[in-house]
């Protein structure tokens, strides 16, 4: 059994065509879904070395469904028995925080990047730790790889609406409204955050196997580069979009529509960046 394989029922795969995917509105339903995280897991280990496979195998079994969102998972925990102001620290693992020019800056406590970074640290000297800690370690890295490619968890010095999520709304009739009536407002989190399409009943390898369709012979070319290089490449690209989803501007249904493929195009890098990122820590 591969490392990363979820344990499926056997049944006939379909496959969905990215084209289709792309000619449907953007989803509002929330995050990234544990369907897509999970998708990124399979294809990250197609693309791992031998050693890199037997590493993660050794530390993660041979099911990732428990890995899937760790973070997320210990913190909703935590949350039951902490404060407000506890929670909002702790969420802030999940961003990224950048300059003006889309740097990493060096914020209190920890970011996506700063605990990406220390947590590849363990896994680099892992003979020097327990076997829980880069357990730990492995699950950060894969969780955090996932959230440093959701454009709306970059915040961004001098852009004021990216510390924070927001609505905005859609044109006059958009969703069968009233004449010069505004749709529902929207979130801009979930604008990026999930990629489905409305498939929310899709599987994760029904995911998995449109990404090897998109990705194709693109891995080098995703794979490219460093984890700081695409933290500040994701940034840009966050700092773009900002500039058209603002709160409570009326963003059009095509501007929302041709967000999918690039939100779509993320999900395919986390994939190759998340399996470059371990190959070259694990030697």
């Amino acid at each position: 059994m591969e490392i990363f394989q979820l344990n499926r029922g056997s049944g006939i795969m379909k496959k969905i065509f990215l084209l289709v995917a792309f000619a449907l509105t953007v989803s509002v339903a929330g995050a990234w879904t544990k369907s897509i995280d999970e998708a990124v897991v399979i294809v990250a280990n197609e693309h791992l070395t031998p050693t890199a496979k037997s590493v993660v195998k050794k530390y993660l079994g041979k099911s990732f469904d428990d890995d899937v969102q760790y973070l997320y998972t210990i913190e909703r925990e935590k949350a039951k028995q902490s404060s407000k102001k506890a929670r909002q620290a702790a969420g802030e693992i999940h961003l990224v925080h950048l300059d003006n020019n889309c740097q990493p800056k060096d914020v209190k406590g920890k970011d996506a990047l700063k605990a990406t970074e220390a947590a590849l640290v363990v896994i680099r000297n892992r003979k020097a730790h327990s076997k829980a800690e880069v357990t730990e370690a492995l699950r950060t890295v894969i969780t955090l790889m996932c959230d440093m490619h959701d454009l709306s968890k970059a915040r961004i010095d001098g852009i004021p609406h990216s510390m924070h999520n927001f609505t905005y709304q859609t044109p006059a009739g958009e969703y069968g409204e009233k004449k010069n009536q505004l749709s529902k407002k929207l979130k801009w989190s979930a604008t990026w955050g999930q990629f489905d399409g409305g498939f929310t009943h899709f599987t994760p390898n029904y995911w998995a196997m449109d990404l090897r369709a998109y990705i194709g012979n693109k891995y080098e070319d995703y794979a490219k580069g460093s984890l700081r290089e695409w933290v500040v490449d994701n940034g840009k690209l966050s700092a773009h979009y900002y500039g058209i989803f603002k709160p409570k501007s009326v963003v059009s249904y095509w501007d929302r529509k041709w967000a999918l493929p690039v939100s779509y195009d993320m999900v395919a890098k986390a994939s190759c960046r998340l399996a470059a990122l371990l190959n070259e820590t694990i030697k």
